[in-house]
């Protein structure tokens, strides 16, 4: 998701599909994967086709995997250039380090959102989850339906070294290719769900609105969780917990009020797979993990059930990405047999590049 603050775009870079042929059969054959390559279609209606209506699951990373660049990295500068979430508005306890500012300079949230990268995932993933606080749900949404259909880049600027960059953020397009498959897997009794290093709520305002095409389920929407507090009562809540405790209401959450504090499992890098252990199921494994973050969405990668057929679907945005999986697939083929397992790591791999599936 995060690994790199700046967006890259894809250079060219082979593609590889690992799988056999075979004859496409699918009783849903209208759902074409008409924004896919021919040879990753077909692995892809091959994965289908065997674990159709079988009480499967499938796992998708959102950004910069179900749609092109970070729904996060990008509201934070749009918000901030509407004075939606200003240093003014931000919660005393997500000031971690000092700004840096100068006598021609005020620092961006997005500037020190990256400084905080720079000192690790663990510290600016969450941050960029918690900079919301103090806004409603109903109120975010207003504004990520707005960031989700702006037709230019957001500017904003930051610190490289001691040297200010004015950047240009890209706000998310959505990947055509990825509605289709998801609506396909579902039409197939095969239940998709995104794992996200995002912010739950903000995910969910995308994917479980019909109008966006993705149809996922809201309850299927497994993200950063932030506890949320009902300004009329002062209860608090998340809707990690009442989706567990059978009385989730989407429409009522509205006008919750995120707060700061965390809920777990916190869902970047190991603690992907914990959500789906915690909130998906502890012993199936899922048919089809699809991501681009080497380190974090691999975890659910090398989780994929390939014994039934099941595929690793990566979004190819970099050379240096590509080369950082290749190395964690050798490792993780290697990690197999040394215990003995069946070495699947580097089995039923779909690569796509972006520009392939918008």
């Amino acid at each position: 998701m995060k690994l790199a603050v700046r967006s890259i775009a894809a250079g060219s870079l082979a593609v590889a599909v690992h799988a056999a042929p075979y004859s496409c059969q699918n009783k849903t054959d209208e759902l074409d994967l008409a924004h896919w390559p021919s040879a990753q279609a077909t692995a892809l209606d091959r994965m289908i086709t065997l674990n159709a209506n079988q009480s499967n699951f499938a796992v998708f990373d959102a950004d910069n995997t179900i749609w092109r660049y970070d729904i996060e990295e990008s509201s934070l500068p749009y918000l901030e250039n509407l004075g939606v979430v200003t240093r003014e508005t931000l919660d005393p306890s997500l000031k971690l380090i000092d700004f840096k500012d100068t006598a021609n300079y005020t620092e961006t949230l997005y500037g020190y959102y990256s400084r905080l990268c720079e000192i690790d995932a663990a510290v600016c993933y969450p941050w960029a989850a918690q900079v919301y606080a103090g806004l409603t749900i109903r109120e975010l949404k207003a504004h990520i339906d707005d960031l989700m259909v702006l037709n230019t880049t957001i500017p904003t600027s930051y610190w490289d070294g001691d040297v200010v960059v004015q950047e240009e953020i890209n706000p998310p397009k959505i990947y055509t290719g990825q509605v289709e498959l998801i609506n396909k897997l579902a039409a197939n009794g095969i239940t998709p769900y995104v794992v996200s290093a995002s912010n739950e709520e903000v995910v969910r305002m995308v994917v479980s609105d019909p109008k966006y095409g993705f149809n996922i389920k809201p309850e299927n929407v497994l993200g950063v969780a932030i506890v949320m507090k009902n300004a009329t009562t002062g209860d608090l809540t998340t809707s990690r917990k009442q989706i567990t405790d059978g009385v989730y209401n989407q429409t009522a959450n509205l006008d919750l009020v995120f707060g700061t504090y965390l809920w777990t499992p916190a869902t970047w890098y190991a603690g992907k797979w914990a959500a789906v252990l915690t909130y998906i199921d502890m012993w199936k494994k899922p048919v089809l993990a699809a991501g681009d973050t080497p380190g974090s969405d691999t975890y659910m990668h090398f989780n994929v059930d390939v014994e039934k057929g099941g595929v690793h679907v990566w979004v190819n945005r970099t050379l240096a990405k590509y080369e950082q999986l290749q190395t964690l697939i050798t490792e993780a083929a290697e990690g197999q047999a040394a215990n003995g397992l069946a070495v699947t790591a580097d089995k039923n791999w779909v690569v796509v590049l972006p520009e392939e599936i918008l």
